[in-house]
C-alpha cells in the first residue's frame, strides 16, 4: 500500500520501505547505533535471547521495532527497548503484516496458534519443525505446532533465531526462511 505510515511505538508517522535490521541470540557484530547509521533500516525486528548489554542503544533509537521474546528473556525484555510485544498479535507497518510467535513450551504451541491469523511476515524465536533445527537437541528443534501454522498460512517471509544449523534451509514451501544471530540486514518486500 503506497502512503502506509509507520505508528507503532518508537516512531514518528511516516512512509517505511521494507527493510528491516533483525536482532537475535548472540551479540551484534557492530554496536546497535552504528548498524543503524550505516544500514538505514526502516523497522527493527527482534526475535528474542537479547541479553540487556546487547541491546545498548536501542531504546533510543526512532524506529518502529516489532519482536517476540526468547526462552531467556526478562518478562520486560521487548518493553524496555520500546519494541511491541507481538506474541499471537498481528499488526500492520509499512503495507505489510506482521505475526508473533514467542517462546512457548510445545505443549501449548498448538492450541495458542489455532487463535493467531496469517500475516506477511511472521516473526518467531524458534523455526517450523525440520527447518534449521537440531534433532538430536529437543531444545533446539523446531515446533510441530508452528510448522502446521506455516503450512496452512504460507506467510511469505518467517524470521527466526534460536537455533544454529549447520546449512540454513532458505525456504519453506512458499515461504522464505531469515535465520538470524547476531544482527542481519533483511529486505521484507
Amino acid at each position: 500500500m503506497p502512503g502506509t505510515e509507520a505508528t507503532l511505538r518508537g516512531g514518528p508517522a511516516r512512509p517505511l520501505a521494507h527493510c528491516a535490521l533483525a536482532l537475535a541470540d548472540e551479540p551484534p557484530h557492530a554496536p546497535i547505533p552504528d548498524l543503524v547509521a550505516a544500514l538505514e533500516p526502516q523497522l527493527i525486528l527482534l526475535l528474542g535471547d537479547l541479553e540487556p548489554a546487547w541491546t545498548d542503544g536501542l531504546a533510543e533509537i526512532d524506529l518502529p521495532k516489532l519482536g517476540v521474546r526468547g526462552n531467556h528473556d526478562a518478562p520486560d525484555a521487548l518493553e524496555a527497548v520500546g519494541a511491541a510485544d507481538l506474541h499471537l498479535r498481528v499488526v500492520e507497518q509499512g503495507g505489510l503484516t506482521f505475526a508473533g510467535f514467542g517462546w512457548t513450551a510445545e505443549e501449548e504451541a498448538s492450541g495458542l496458534l489455532s487463535g493467531l491469523p496469517g500475516a506477511d511476515v511472521l516473526l518467531t524465536h524458534v523455526p517450523p519443525a525440520g527447518v534449521n533445527d537440531h534433532p538430536d537437541d529437543p531444545v533446539h528443534c523446531g515446533s510441530p505446532a508452528l510448522l502446521a501454522w506455516v503450512e496452512e498460512h504460507e506467510p511469505r517471509v518467517l524470521l527466526h533465531g534460536h537455533t544454529l544449523p549447520v546449512m540454513p534451509i532458505h525456504q519453506l514451501g512458499p515461504t522464505r526462511i531469515v535465520y538470524v544471530r547476531g544482527a542481519t540486514p533483511v529486505e521484507l518486500g
